[in-house]
């Protein structure tokens, strides 16, 4: 899901708000992201980072986006991470 944002999609998109209330099951458990408020386009390749002001929910951002305001894909990897971590834990 994720990786389609990233990489599938042309202009890639970055969602900076990826958080359990945000990813959705479908009737079969397929997940879809929604509420993409955030969302950002990431403008070429070549570019490595957006600078951009902090968006997001607090305990999901990536720490190196909230002290450098450098987005990047890393931070939803991040996010998603703590989904993960959510999940495994209860």
């Amino acid at each position: 899901m994720i990786l389609y944002l990233h990489y599938g999609g042309k202009p890639p998109i970055i969602h900076r708000d990826v958080k359990s209330a945000n990813i959705l099951l479908t009737e079969n458990f397929q997940a879809k992201v929604s509420d993409f408020g955030l969302s950002r386009n990431f403008p070429t390749d070549l570019v490595t980072h957006i600078a951009i002001g902090v968006a997001g929910t607090p305990g999901y951002l990536d720490p190196e986006y909230y002290l450098t305001s450098r987005l990047n894909e890393k931070s939803d990897v991040y996010s998603f991470g703590i989904v993960l971590l959510e999940i495994i834990t209860n």
